[in-house]
């Protein structure tokens, strides 16, 4: 009989170890869970993962396969082991776009002499790397598991066609929006790693919890539903190519999206449409880049927007279309109060971020939003949305010059904008930066669903302390 091990360095999302036991009952196979959440450093974990996979696969019946899927690991299609696997003692596919490095997410191991004594030179070879003293110490565990076990291309299907473990997402591209059509055995949202200058670093944004997808993906196929993405990408658009809210509000926001994005422009729209109503905010929303942004495409056209509303409110704030408001319980008066401009930390190096910039309605501040006009005006490249550094740089520059870079004005990230790889439930504002558009919106969607469970648990709370206090007058 076969044997499913659910390894854990962290805390696994939402439905994972489930979705991992699911699999195993279907097929009547034996499940465990190595969790080595306990197990404090940098490297313990990896090497704890490797002694019980050892241990496991010595405990398996002679012959019998032994599945091991990480917290990045999702079944995504239950295709069963045998015979699927037949002939095959050992199988490791390869990082996305780099067929050099393994992905450890998923390993397929035969209890056989063989296998065990690889097995056994792999844990000696972590061994060694856990205390420092390989030649290359830095390596990561998808270089060690390479030493031993030659890596199968990600995208090569086994001879009868059957993909073993897609890589959903890496550095330059992929698979994501192709994943329900493949319907590989397995999917994984695992980081990618790469070697440069010396180094070995995973991407620096990379979000362990978009395996949430993933998750949610496998178990709308196993439904007979679509994916949430494709979902979103098919509905059909609101009428109408803008949205005013509350027009006369102290306080307001503006953003844009275009049908490129209305998958999860209109997750952003209702975020923030729900949010301005529940606080009186406006909301100016264009769902074209509007025609006095003088032929600019997307984000290049941000300060445009923001000249066109900003005389009509007294604080005016911009806000990009992959941001969710999440926490909407949170107001924006005590971030605004006594502030000209706001604008948060960015999560890598940058001094401020672009996706959301607030100016007060001033004369200081309309020179301001004059002044990012006519620098994105004169760029001399806005061909993609980073060009030239993007707007942000235009707006980092204008904002810099005018000595408006201190804690004056720039609040750190987590206040305003987290991030999704920090935010929690409890975020004011959430944002999804560097994803796929297929992945955004899944990702867009997942969250949006907790803010709306949020808000559904807020109005059933105050029922039922008004109930209280009407049942003891």
């Amino acid at each position: 009989m076969a044997t499913i091990l659910t390894t854990l360095a962290t805390r696994p999302v939402p439905g994972l170890v489930e979705n991992h036991a699911a699999y195993a009952r279907r097929h009547g196979y034996a499940h465990h869970v190595a969790d080595s959440t306990h197990v404090w450093g940098p490297r313990q974990p990896v090497f704890h993962r490797f002694h019980a996979i050892y241990q496991h696969l010595a405990q398996a019946g002679e012959g019998s396969l032994l599945l091991v899927l990480d917290q990045f690991a999702v079944v995504y299609w239950p295709h069963p082991l045998e015979p699927n696997f037949e002939g095959i003692d050992s199988l490791v596919c390869a990082q996305a776009g780099d067929d050099t490095l393994c992905n450890t997410s998923m390993l397929l191991l035969r209890n056989t002499a063989a296998v065990r004594e690889q097995v056994r030179r792999l844990v000696d070879h972590v061994s060694h790397w856990a205390v420092r003293i390989l030649e290359d110490n830095e390596q990561p565990e998808n270089a060690l598991v390479g030493h031993v076990f030659t890596p199968r291309p990600c995208s090569a299907a086994l001879p009868n066609g059957l993909h073993a473990n897609v890589q959903a997402n890496w550095r330059a591209g992929s698979y994501y929006e192709s994943l329900h059509t493949v319907r590989p055995f397995v999917a994984n949202d695992a980081p990618c790693w790469q070697h440069a200058d010396g180094h070995w670093t995973p991407s620096l944004d990379y979000d362990f919890r978009g395996v949430q997808n993933l998750v949610d993906e496998a178990a709308a196929l196993a439904a007979g539903e679509l994916p949430p993405f494709v979902v979103l990408a098919q509905a059909a658009p609101p009428p109408g190519d803008e949205l005013h809210l509350n027009p006369g509000a102290p306080i307001a926001f503006v953003s844009i999206y275009t049908h490129h994005i209305a998958s999860y422009g209109r997750l952003h729209e209702e975020s923030f449409a729900r949010y301005c109503l529940r606080h009186g905010y406006g909301y100016h929303l264009y769902r074209r880049v509007p025609d006095f942004a003088n032929g600019l495409t997307g984000s290049w056209a941000k300060p445009h927007v923001m000249r066109r509303h900003l005389a009509a409110h007294d604080f005016l704030l911009w806000v990009d279309a992959d941001i969710l408001a999440m926490n909407q319980s949170l107001r924006m008066e005590p971030l605004v109060a006594g502030r000209q401009a706001l604008v948060g930390n960015d999560h890598t190096a940058w001094n401020m971020n672009s996706s959301v910039v607030g100016v007060r309605n001033t004369p200081d501040m309309h020179a301001l939003v004059d002044e990012v006009c006519r620098q994105i005006e004169a760029a001399p490249d806005r061909s993609s949305v980073h060009a030239n550094g993007g707007d942000q740089t235009c707006f980092a520059n204008v904002f810099t010059a005018r000595g408006l870079i201190t804690e004056a004005q720039v609040v750190d990230t987590l206040s305003l904008d987290a991030p999704a790889i920090y935010a929690t439930p409890d975020s004011h504002f959430v944002h999804f930066p560097t994803q796929h558009t297929p992945q955004r919106a899944a990702s867009m969607h997942a969250w949006n669903l907790r803010s709306l469970a949020r808000d559904a648990h807020e109005r059933s709370r105050q029922d039922g302390n008004q109930g209280s206090s009407q049942g003891s007058s």
